[in-house]
């Protein structure tokens, strides 16, 4: 595979790049799932993300900034005991992926791949209390969850490509359950997942990719957080051969009840969000780069907010 076949692959997937929308935070917020996170990272399989790498090892780089200044309740209003809240959470995640040469699986070819994220994260806000409003505040830094995908499944023709797999995403992260910003989620989660890209028209790309995550119990808090979906999705056009311009986000939900010590957490804590924005993907022979806004809205039991992106990759 020559270099700018290569360069067309900026932009796929990346397993945990970054901490979801209030991933941070803790259960006392009562935000859908435990602390409002998610082991997947939405909104980043957004570009090419039914592609394939070629035949290799395959190296990707994510810069993302989340920030948030609202968390909102089941009905999607501010949550009445929480004041100025204000999220900030930074992430550096690199991807590994290998595709094997000479190995076919169904008529597949076949693919292994993990990921670990490094983040940084500080949150406030003031919180009523029986004693009065109190002003909460924590910073942490340090390792997330790793994802494995051992084995990936992908076909493709020259207008359709698509990719099938299942994420592993163990706690190796950094987590304290009396911090309020953990790095790590403490728990094993599981997502089989689809993905494809297509061109409907020459120029045209559309892409998606779509996973439903299971979520095991936290083993400090007693904490197990509901089963998602999540669909994130990319509308491209291609001005040039180097040159894309699109919308992308993501389209998340909650579809289980939260539960804690065997019973379900409040009204079931289940979040939704529907996230869009602009893309744009350069690429030339050598080097290619996706750069990505996604704004949140339609946000129940989670934090509402702005998500931004930087996506490079090399093929060795």
């Amino acid at each position: 595979m020559n270099v700018k076949s290569r360069s067309h692959y900026v932009g796929t997937k990346c397993i945990v790049a970054t901490i979801c929308a209030g991933a941070l935070l803790p259960i006392s917020l009562a935000q859908a799932t435990e602390g409002g996170g998610s082991g997947y990272p939405v909104g980043v399989n957004t570009v090419l993300s039914g592609k394939m790498p070629p035949p290799g090892l395959t190296a990707f780089l994510y810069l993302s900034d989340y920030k948030a200044g609202e968390t909102k309740d089941s009905s999607g209003h501010n949550k009445a005991n929480i004041h100025n809240f204000d999220l900030d959470v930074h992430a550096m995640s690199v991807r590994v992926d290998y595709v094997y040469s000479d190995v076919t699986l169904f008529g597949a070819k076949v693919e292994s791949r993990f990921a670990l994220p490094l983040i940084d994260g500080k949150v406030s806000f003031d919180v009523d209390t029986p004693r009065g409003r109190v002003h909460k505040t924590d910073r942490q830094s340090g390792v997330g969850d790793l994802t494995l995908v051992p084995v990936i499944l992908g076909w493709s023709t020259p207008r359709f490509s698509q990719l099938v797999g299942v994420d592993i995403v163990a706690p190796t992260g950094s987590y304290d359950e009396d911090r309020l910003l953990n790095p790590g989620r403490n728990t094993w989660s599981y997502g089989p997942w689809y993905a494809f890209t297509a061109y409907p028209f020459e120029n045209l790309e559309v892409s998606s990719k779509i996973i439903y995550l299971m979520n095991k119990k936290n083993d400090a808090t007693k904490y197990q957080s509901g089963d998602e979906i999540n669909a994130d999705y990319n509308i491209g056009y291609n001005v040039t051969k180097e040159f894309q311009v699109g919308v992308n986000g993501y389209i998340y939900k909650q579809v289980t009840d939260d539960e804690q010590f065997g019973q379900t957490y409040g009204d079931g804590n289940k979040g939704q969000v529907f996230a869009f924005g602009p893309s744009i993907k350069y690429q030339t022979p050598a080097f290619g780069i996706v750069l990505k806004w996604q704004h949140e809205t339609e946000v129940e039991n989670k934090s509402k907010g702005d998500r931004f992106w930087f996506q490079t990759v090399y093929h060795f």
